[in-house]
């Protein structure tokens, strides 16, 4: 009986998740780096290819556009595992992203009338390969933290993902050259596709077969955590303090770049990024012993109690005697040959009383009048598929919110570029800003998760709710932020209210991304949160893009063109975005009225108690 049970072949092999977080967490950084910085190079990228405004918007659409095919990438997750799928993203990425610039640069002499074209299908590559990258970096989230670690480890991720094309610019104007494109930006973020995404997964992450066959331990604690939201404020400081330093620096002639490039601080951000999520591997983990806990019914009688405390005190004393003395594991295991008649009994005895129990409240709940509980009719609503769910009020209605939200995050990442020159900023105030949205809408996702999570408790019968606070409130406040930031934006006329309303709309960006994935898992299940998600995920981005950046923007942009200036191509003046910025304003305050009609929609979800944690 020793044998079988010290045989290797018939034990579970025990996996820990650490190595699959540290990869996570390196990758997740790559696809938001890659995706919201347009901005950063768009417009050399318009003036190298002699491009209008129209044919720019065309390009940068197309990429937020491949949204509509984002579950085609959770897919590839699914059937192939995320060691697969995530390797793959970080290559085509990689590969993508070089051709992008090749193109670009235009190294290889192409037809103009097919750069649109060449441009645009390179851009939906390269988003589905940032799709690749972060559906497998929730996937291995999900399937590796349990509760307790996975909202941390969720929040930190999406922190990584906003604050990429922040850390992305100040790295990429650290090293680099006087007077070298920005079109330049890209062979950067190949690396780091290889670097942080292909790399990591071929070398952390377990195979598809080996995770089938392991059993992943969850033992990440508060301090891997406190160290990750460490290092994420840390690089946002950074972030900040270049950005801050650029805007500066923007208005003394003097600094043109003649110093060159700054290799130490592209070292410094590069060791905060990823110092801290590679001393993962080495911190302090959780003991397995950690992992037991002891927990009794409270409808369950004193006997019960007695069993289950029998039962277990007999397995701790087992377990202590072999932690004491390795070399006594054969005896205790003769032991337990001896009392295993003993023990099963004991917890036989205990399953059929807690059998028993089940039947007895079962019966109880099914005598019981169901016109008493409203909850019970709103049943059905749980656990929705893809269709099921869009039939929804409450889906349309968040679909609306959230298209008007990320939508007017990415004119701003799209139109960076033209909106500082419009304006007559220098070409520094680009990079900078962009960093700025990009800390903001980081700090915008991390905050919202938490102090959502708080809330659901906070005492307050506000909100059609019993207790605390839904999360489709939040929803109201980044409505809110919008509209303030967008009125800003369309009476700037200098660098501070403009900077200031950038950093409003990052927040307002950043923050309707953890509420995408909290609201669709609390509302309509978790059993087809993946598909659902996914679905919100990319036909807001592709949506609102289109509607805003594209024919909003980008209509505004080219009616305002003087006609007779000698460049047809570029606007000048305030008025090139300030209707854009008003139409985005008016846009969020409608989404103000949608999410209020969505707490009263969802109002019997968050009046469960299942959503209150202990305080």
């Amino acid at each position: 009986m020793t044998g079988l049970l010290t045989d290797n072949n018939m034990q579970p092999k025990h996996r820990s998740n650490i190595p699959s977080l540290v990869c996570a967490f390196m990758a997740s950084l790559t696809t938001g780096g890659t995706t919201y910085a347009f901005g950063l190079y768009g417009d050399a990228l318009k003036k190298s290819l002699h491009f209008s405004q129209g044919q720019l918007d065309t390009i940068s659409t197309a990429f937020f556009f491949a949204g509509l095919l984002s579950w085609i990438p959770g897919l590839c997750a699914d059937r192939f595992g995320t060691r697969f799928s995530l390797s793959l993203g970080g290559v085509t990425g990689a590969c993508a992203t070089t051709t992008y610039w090749v193109v670009s640069r235009q190294f290889v002499a192409l037809p103009h009338s097919w750069l649109v074209s060449i441009l645009s299908v390179l851009g939906v590559t390269i988003f589905l390969s940032c799709a690749l990258v972060t559906g497998s970096v929730f996937k291995i989230i999900v399937a590796s933290c349990g509760p307790g670690t996975k909202g941390s480890a969720v929040g930190i991720a999406k922190g990584y993902v906003g604050l990429g094309s922040g850390a992305y610019a100040c790295l990429f104007e650290s090293i680099r050259s006087r007077g070298e494109s920005t079109l330049d930006f890209l062979p950067m973020a190949a690396f780091f596709f290889l670097a942080c995404a292909t790399l990591p997964a071929l070398m952390l992450l377990p195979t598809k077969e080996q995770v089938a066959c392991d059993t992943i331990q969850d033992e990440a604690t508060p301090l891997h955590f406190r160290t990750l939201f460490l290092s994420l404020i840390a690089l946002g400081v950074l972030v900040v303090g270049s950005s801050i330093s650029e805007l500066f620096h923007g208005n003394v002639e003097s600094a043109n770049k003649s110093e060159g490039p700054h290799y130490a601080t592209a070292f410094l951000i590069v060791t905060i990024w990823l110092g801290p999520i590679l001393s993962l591997l080495y911190l302090p983990r959780r003991r397995p012993e950690d992992h037991e806990v002891l927990a009794l019914e409270d409808n369950d009688d004193e006997e019960t109690r007695e069993l289950k405390v029998g039962a277990d005190d007999f397995d701790e004393s087992e377990r202590s005697q072999t932690r004491e003395d390795p070399l006594s594991h054969s005896s205790s295991m003769a032991e337990l040959g001896e009392n295993s008649s003993s023990s099963n009994e004991l917890k036989a005895n205990c399953d059929d009383k807690k059998a028993t129990d089940d039947e007895e409240d079962r019966n109880l709940l099914n005598s019981e009048e169901v016109v008493d509980h409203p909850e019970a009719d709103e049943q059905e609503e749980e656990n929705l598929n893809l269709v099921q769910m869009l039939q929804t009020p409450s889906a349309l209605l968040m679909l609306w919110t959230t298209t008007i939200l990320v939508g007017a995050g990415t004119v701003e990442t799209n139109n960076m570029g033209q909106m500082v020159e419009s304006l007559g900023f220098t070409d520094t105030v680009t990079p900078a800003t962009l960093a700025l949205f990009s800390v903001a809408q980081a700090a915008g996702r991390v905050m919202t998760g938490a102090v959502s999570e708080a809330a659901l408790n906070w005492n307050t019968r506000s909100c059609f709710i019993d207790i605390g606070v839904p999360r489709p409130f939040f929803l109201v406040v980044a409505s809110l932020v919008g509209f303030v930031a967008h009125i800003t934006l369309a009476l700037s006329t200098n660098q501070i209210p403009f900077v200031f309303g950038t950093a409003l709309s990052g927040a307002a960006f950043g923050m309707s991304w953890p509420l995408m994935v909290l609201i669709v898992g609390e509302i309509f299940g978790t059993a087809h949160v993946g598909a659902n998600y996914m679905f919100y995920d990319g036909f807001t981005s592709a949506v609102g893009t289109l509607l805003l950046s594209k024919i909003v923007a980008g209509d505004v942009y080219e009616d305002h063109i003087d006609a007779h200036a000698e460049d047809k191509f570029t606007c000048y003046g305030s008025a090139c975005f300030r209707e854009t910025h008003m139409i985005v304003a008016v846009l969020s305050l409608t989404c103000v009225g949608t999410s209020l009609t969505m707490l009263y929609t969802s109002r019997h979800v968050y009046n469960k108690s299942s959503l209150h944690t202990a305080a």
